[in-house]
């Protein structure tokens, strides 16, 4: 491979891509030392020190500008005449020794046919690796390079442009795209999360393997469960038979907490069709919820009442009491909660956790707010894994309705910050 560009020289290349704006009241921010790091995926720290020895040298020259869309002048840089002369012999230089320069600069501004003509072999492999991940990753996963090709930010995380994750993926091929989707899947499995690792094992054909991972953490999965896994879920076919089960059972669950009540009711039925025991009384409880999702509280106490008749289940006690609470039998629903707080013995922090939810949204229900709070607090007091903003944005509601403010926004705002979808 050619000898790479240093940062310093990097940097000449980028600004004179902005030597047009030079005499610009309003200035690109690209000029800005902040701009310079990001483009060149370097810390704004590197960027001063490289830029103080351009500086130094003659090559750049320093002022305060306006910066377009910002509020405050800020230190931008430009090309000298000496700069300018510099970044000429670089780009010829580039030439003769066959580096292509394109990637080196700011690689959200790359076009993904037009970068991936100018990659050598060894950066469309690394490149095609880096495509296909979904959200940010460890750049050590990856073999180092002579250039700095991947936007790494300052704690070693890559997140690929979008323009590029939609664009390269389809000039690769089949062979390529299910090696790329298969390190993904492995490096994912190594992170703890699963969502992603089931998306990438089915982008792989390693279905065997993901239906493997629904049958051991399906359900676990499902209770974080975004609309992206249960795209994947309703991907899946040719289940083998050891594995249906809980396929479906998380294809439901997923369904339900997706809100995709029509899915949702098609894996009931499913699972009523094999006849098998338990599988009927998951139908019945899913059917149950997701009757009660849709605002049939009387259809959902009947399948939910017949579900709790086959086996005991605090959850389903739950979800009784919202149904007698929105059908205004208060009473009977009061009583019900309080058979579910006597009976204990839940040693399963998830199926707690749960419970607590449960209750507080059915105390919600009998307008018994601050009650709901308690619950709600008891089941984030678990700590356990998985997405919390529905129970922060419950909480959000019942500070409001109690009229605590302040609380409301704060538990709002918790409610508006994207988790993690690892279980």
């Amino acid at each position: 491979m050619a000898t790479p560009i240093t940062v310093g020289e990097r940097i000449v290349l980028h600004l004179a891509q902005y030597s047009k704006n030079q005499n610009d009241f309003d200035v690109p921010f690209e000029v800005s030392q902040d701009g310079i790091g990001e483009a060149l995926r370097i810390s704004r720290a590197h960027a001063a020190i490289e830029l103080k020895k351009l500086k130094g040298a003659g090559t750049v020259a320093e002022r305060i500008s306006h910066i377009k869309a910002g509020a405050v002048k800020r230190k931008v840089y430009f090309l000298t005449q000496s700069g300018e002369d510099r970044a000429r012999n670089l780009k010829d230089f580039a030439t003769r020794q066959g580096i292509e320069i394109m990637p080196l600069l700011d690689l959200k501004k790359c076009k993904g046919e037009e970068l991936w003509t100018q990659l050598n072999p060894e950066l469309k492999a690394l490149m095609a690796k880096s495509v296909v991940f979904r959200k940010p990753f460890k750049r050590s996963a990856l073999p180092a390079a002579n250039v700095s090709l991947l936007p790494e930010n300052k704690e070693g995380m890559v997140d690929i442009p979008a323009s590029l994750r939609s664009s390269i993926p389809a000039l690769l091929d089949k062979t390529s795209l299910r090696e790329a989707h298969s390190f993904a899947a492995d490096y994912w499995l190594s992170e703890g999360d699963f969502i992603e690792r089931l998306h990438h094992l089915l982008e792989a054909s390693r279905c065997m393997e993901a239906q493997m991972l629904l049958a051991n953490r399906g359900w676990q999965m499902a209770r974080s469960a975004g609309p992206e896994m249960l795209e994947s879920l309703k991907r899946m076919d040719d289940i083998l038979p050891r594995y249906a089960r809980e396929v479906r059972r998380t294809r439901g669950e997923s369904a339900r907490r997706n809100q995709d009540l029509t899915y949702g009711l098609k894996m009931a039925e499913e699972m009523f069709l094999t006849g098998d025991p338990e599988e009927i009384q998951n139908a019945l409880v899913l059917k149950g919820r997701l009757l009660l999702a849709e605002g049939k509280a009387q259809e959902a106490l009947e399948n939910l009442r017949q579900a709790g008749e086959q086996r005991s289940s605090p959850l389903v006690d739950c979800d009784i009491a919202i149904c007698l609470g929105k059908l205004g039998q208060n009473g009977e629903a009061l009583r019900l909660l309080e058979s579910v707080n006597r009976r204990g013995g839940i040693n399963d922090p998830d199926l707690l956790e749960e419970v607590y939810t449960r209750k507080g949204e059915a105390l919600v229900f009998l307008d018994r707010k601050e009650e709901a709070l308690a619950n709600y607090s008891k089941a984030l007091g678990l700590a356990r894994s998985g997405d919390k903003r529905g129970i922060y944005k419950a909480m959000a509601a019942c500070y409001d309705a109690l009229e605590m403010r302040e609380k409301a926004r704060e538990y709002a705002k918790k409610a508006s910050v994207k988790r993690s979808g690892s279980v």
